[in-house]
C-alpha cells in the first residue's frame, strides 16, 4: 500500500507540478522542492531530497542522491553594466549543471550554473561547488575542493564497467549526455 501511494504521489507531482523534461523511473522527488519549469531531467531511480531548490538548467543521471536542501543555483542579475544599479540590469547567461551516474551530493551543498559533477563524484554536505568536480572524487569545503578519490584506479575501472552493465540491462540512456543540454 505504501509503495503504491508513493507511486501515485510522485505520478501527481510529475504530472501536475513539476514539468520536466524528462523523469527516469523508480524517482524520487521529496517535500518542498522547488524546480525551474522545462529545464530538469532526472535519470533512472535517481532522488531528490526534501526542499532541494533546482533553478538552473540541470541533467541529473541515474542513480543519483541530493540530499535535502541542495541548491543548484546561477545565472544571477548582471552586475557589470556601469551607470546601471544591478537590480535594473537584468539577468545573467545561465549555463547547464550536469550531475553524473551515481553521484551524492549532501545536506545544504551549492552547486553554481555551469559546473559538471563527474559520474560516481560525493559533494561533502554544506559545500559550496564553483569548479568542476572530477569523476569519482569526493569533494568538501568552501570553496569545494576534491579531499580524496571515491576508490582506487582499478576498482574505478572495476565500478565503472558494472555500472554500464547495470545501464545497459535496465536499457538505460545517459541522461548527462542529451543534446538538450
Amino acid at each position: 500500500m505504501k509503495k503504491l501511494l508513493k507511486k501515485l504521489r510522485m505520478f501527481c507531482l510529475l504530472t501536475f507540478r513539476y514539468r520536466l523534461k524528462s523523469c527516469g523511473q523508480e524517482s524520487y522527488i521529496g517535500y518542498s522542492v522547488f524546480i525551474r519549469p522545462n529545464v530538469c531531467s532526472i535519470g533512472y531511480k535517481s532522488f531528490v531530497g526534501p526542499r532541494c531548490w533546482l533553478a538552473s538548467e540541470v541533467a541529473i543521471g541515474n542513480f543519483v542522491m541530493l540530499a535535502g536542501r541542495v541548491a543548484i543555483v546561477g545565472g544571477d542579475h548582471a552586475y557589470d553594466k556601469v551607470g546601471v544599479p544591478s537590480i535594473e540590469a537584468g539577468r545573467a547567461v545561465n549555463k547547464p549543471v550536469i550531475v553524473g551516474d551515481d553521484s551524492w551530493i549532501g545536506h545544504g551543498a551549492i552547486v553554481m550554473h555551469g559546473i559538471t559533477i563527474g559520474e560516481g563524484a560525493i559533494v561533502a554536505a554544506g559545500a559550496v561547488v564553483t569548479k568542476d568536480i572530477e569523476s569519482y572524487s569526493i569533494a568538501a569545503g568552501v570553496p569545494a575542493t576534491k579531499i580524496r578519490m571515491r576508490f582506487e584506479p582499478e576498482e574505478i575501472e572495476v565500478h565503472r564497467k558494472a555500472l554500464a552493465a547495470r545501464r545497459a540491462k535496465l536499457g538505460l540512456k545517459d541522461v548527462t549526455q542529451q543534446d538538450a543540454i
